[in-house]
């Protein structure tokens, strides 16, 4: 405005995008810091504590998923903690049907009671004399339950009730754990094709201010050409740098529902 270039209203509207950018990172900053508090309440320590994280660009990013998502279900399946506590709870229901069911049938009790014996002896004219020996009792008794008022039959249903629950229970878990692999294999592809767009993106706005930058040097464009092609950089990195975050978090959050730990080696370079 100053060269007789632009208006007021071109610079009121320069200052306003100045403040709406400041603002914008000002709630940046301010989410890395209760991301920070979050973490360290996570583990443990105080949330004044300085924690070093490594840098986004230092972190692999991986391209593509090295499994299919029935490879996913069937880890998750096998590693997950929650489902194997209820193949614990199956397991203990189908124990408690057993023992209700041998309610049924006699029970032998066996009682032994060995004792041993030694006498020593001596004669005038002879040598200390020795004998040993073993007696006892042995016992066996065999006890039924002829009659009990039905209460023997009513504990047998009820722990085969108790054993249908938990097999049905663990058959709505396992739905619902193939059902979240489902969700975060699907937002990792989403994660994965959104971070390839976000290089292509970010390539094309790179080349794009290269050739603004060049034409200006030249005196074919003008500063606001320039500064114009910058912006638009900028935002192409701010997409990079989102883009590349969601592949992380996405990755993490399948890891998590396949009960698996986060090695990024498994995935494809």
């Amino acid at each position: 405005m100053n060269h007789g270039l632009s208006t007021l209203p071109d610079v009121l509207e320069a200052r306003s995008a100045a403040a709406q950018a400041e603002y914008e990172l000002q709630a940046v900053l301010g989410a890395q810091e209760i991301a920070r508090g979050n973490l360290a309440t996570a583990l443990g320590i105080s949330a004044t504590a300085t924690i070093r994280v490594q840098p986004l660009n230092e972190l692999p990013t991986p391209e593509s998923i090295g499994d299919t998502v029935d490879l996913a279900m069937d880890r998750a399946v096998e590693q997950r903690p929650d489902l194997m506590r209820q193949v614990a709870e199956i397991r203990s229901a189908h124990a408690r049907v057993k023992e209700a069911r041998a309610a049924y049938y006699p029970s032998l009790n066996l009682d032994i009671s060995p004792a041993a014996q030694s006498v020593y002896g001596l004669e005038q004219t002879r040598p200390w004399g020795h004998t040993a020996g073993l007696v006892g009792g042995v016992g066996a008794s065999l006890s039924w339950t002829v009659f009990d008022g039905g209460l023997r039959r009513n504990k047998l249903a009820q722990e085969r009730a108790d054993a249908r629950s938990a097999e049905a229970q663990a058959e709505v878990d396992r739905d619902q754990i193939e059902n979240e692999v489902s969700t975060a294999f699907s937002n990792l592809n989403t994660a994965l094709r959104q971070r390839q767009a976000a290089v292509a993106l970010l390539e094309a706005a790179s080349q794009s201010y290269d050739a603004a930058l060049e034409s200006y040097n030249y005196g074919l464009r003008n500063l606001l050409d320039v500064t114009a092609a910058q912006r638009t950089l900028a935002q192409a990195r701010s997409a990079d740098v989102s883009a590349r975050t969601q592949v992380l978090t996405a990755l993490a959050e399948l890891a998590f529902r396949t009960g698996d730990s986060i090695q990024p080696s498994t995935m494809k370079p």
